[in-house]
């Protein structure tokens, strides 16, 4: 169909006279109209208002009858779907409109009545046996997206082959405007309130290591904590305070919920913009800490206080190892079959610790998918989950939630904190002494945007020459290609597999222990490079990501 079919579908449509007023001054927009949103692994994502290609209560509905096709025909419909959703606008509506779908397909409901994190949608997936889940977010992108991500029984993200058979159900919808809905309320759906946030809290003082020194000195950490105008802000406070920190002042401009996400440029803890009002109100209160939570409450930003009064960010790196190097710690009797997992564009101090506390490590494709299915595939065998992370501000300590998780990380961050307080330092300065025993590492993150016409093509191109001449700088002295399933030593030619699924990404080993990977967007015109130096000092880590920042970047001159 060309974009002008789908145009012509919304024209005939009987929709409201606003909605009609709305599309007429649309309508010459082809981008709106070219196609549907890709719906992936992810769910579906994308801006909202009138269109086949945005999101809106049309396009939902056909999101959601896939779906619901999909659990009937795999025998999930008494077990059911869990919805929650998001702060953004419009994810209340989205998810009574997937209700409405589901439960006319007679797929049992379990709707959320407030906003609520993605942990807890994953919590309230395994806490009621559904078949599966749903919530409505866009987790951290602007105010004008919103997204349709779907969860298996497990409360993990779907595998790629559950959304490649959802997907077969998306194409054989022809119309979006007459998709049968059963209004609410209605007997299929039941009600998610209260009860699931206790449940959640329950299960939460398993992230807890040392119960005895929250109840004593709790109230000695000044804590300060933003939820960015998100759904972190019930679980957040009450798993703080319920356990033993009541010390703790939230940001009252960015408290409520607001899907406009007014006082930021964007609701991303991994951007320092985001920290500018909690810095201000943590510096009247002199906090120890600061947390912040993205909007739908699965990724956690941290920032601590510094020897001249100033808040200095962590990475989603450094934390990461910090917290590993806390669990490890305080746990005993540790074996091999105790299990840290990270993904391949993780940085390496995780896995230096773990390799010294003499634990099993195991790296994952980018996205805590499936850092997911491998707890699940743990539980069918010896190895023991002990901790999950991802570069990009994603944690999670304790598997009763099989995806990141904000609410888990936001506590033992706390306890962490606390712990160090005591002992008379900070988590910088512990951070400090990991460098000194295992190396300084520096991390970067850059994305490249190809805007112009042939952006895509030209990503491709440079792929394919990177595979074709991998030692376009002469120090690289390994190449893992995920494509190709393979690792190969470009000293000595041999060649081994890589026993991970495909994916397009290639990453680069230098002599000097540095590292960088490159993953381009499978739709649209953008490359993630990812960067790694060691070196004995800051400095020395710091010259060498200049220098090979530099070398790579000439690729796309």
């Amino acid at each position: 169909m060309t974009w002008q079919n789908y145009l012509k579908d919304w024209q005939e449509a009987d929709l409201s006279d606003d909605w009609k007023a709305e599309l007429k001054q649309v309508e010459t927009e082809q981008e709106r109209f070219d196609g549907y949103l890709t719906f992936g692994t992810g769910g579906m994502r994308g801006k909202m208002g009138i269109g086949s290609k945005r999101m809106n209560i049309f396009t939902i509905r056909r999101v959601a009858r896939a779906l619901g096709e999909y659990v009937v025909a795999n025998g999930g419909a008494e077990s059911g779907v869990a919805i929650a959703y998001d702060s953004r606008n419009n994810s209340s509506l989205f998810a009574r409109e997937t209700a409405k779908v589901l439960s006319a397909l007679s797929v049992r409901v379990y709707l959320s009545d407030a906003i609520r994190p993605t942990p807890a949608l994953s919590f309230c997936v395994r806490e009621k046996a559904a078949f599966a889940g749903v919530v409505i977010t866009a987790s951290h992108n602007p105010s004008i997206y919103n997204g349709f991500k779907v969860y298996d029984k497990n409360g993990c993200q779907i595998t790629l082959g559950a959304a490649e058979e959802i997907s077969t159900y998306l194409e054989r919808i022809t119309n979006i405007f007459t998709i049968p809905i059963r209004e609410l309320p209605n007997l299929l759906v039941t009600s998610l309130g209260k009860e699931m946030d206790d449940a959640y809290l329950k299960a939460l003082q398993k992230v807890v290591f040392r119960r005895d020194l929250l109840a004593d000195y709790g109230s000695e950490l000044t804590i300060c904590y933003t939820p960015l105008h998100g759904a972190g802000k019930e679980l957040v406070m009450r798993g703080l305070t319920e356990n033993g920190f009541s010390n703790v002042a939230i940001v009252p401009e960015q408290s409520e919920p607001d899907g406009n996400f007014s006082t930021v440029v964007s609701p991303n803890p991994e951007e320092a913009n985001s920290f500018e009002l909690a810095k201000k109100q943590a510096k009247n209160i002199h906090a120890d800490i600061i947390l912040a939570t993205d909007p739908d409450a699965d990724r956690l930003g941290v920032a601590v206080l510094t020897k001249n009064g100033e808040y200095q960010i962590l990475t989603g790196n450094q934390l990461g190892a910090l917290l590993l190097d806390y669990i490890l710690a305080a746990k005993v009797n540790l074996t091999s079959e105790d299990t840290m997992i990270n993904t391949i564009v993780t940085g390496d101090l995780g896995g230096k610790i773990a390799t010294e506390y003499g634990i099993n490590h195991i790296q994952t494709l980018t996205g805590f998918k499936f850092i997911g299915e491998k707890i699940a595939e743990m539980e069918q065998g010896q190895d023991r989950f002990v901790f999950g992370y991802e570069e990009s501000y994603g944690y999670l300590i304790a598997p009763f939630v099989r995806d990141k998780d904000a609410v888990q990380a936001a506590l033992l961050v706390s306890e962490m904190a606390l712990y160090y307080k005591k002992e008379g330092t900070t988590l910088l300065q512990k951070l400090t002494r990991l460098y000194e025993k295992y190396g300084y590492h520096e991390e970067l993150l850059h994305t490249i945007t190809l805007e112009s016409a042939n952006g895509k093509e030209k990503m491709t191109q440079v792929m394919e020459m990177l595979r074709k001449q991998p030692m376009f700088i002469p120090e690289i002295s390994r190449v893992e290609d995920f494509e190709a399933s393979e690792r190969v030593n470009l000293t000595n030619g041999k060649v081994s597999p890589i026993n991970l699924p495909k994916e397009n990404v290639l990453k680069f080993y230098l002599k000097n222990n540095s590292w960088f990977a490159i993953r381009p967007s499978g739709t649209e015109p953008k490359c993630k490079i990812y960067f790694q130096s060691t070196g004995e000092t800051k400095e020395i880590a710091e010259k060498t990501m200049n220098d090979l920042k530099k070398d790579v970047l000439t690729l796309w001159d």
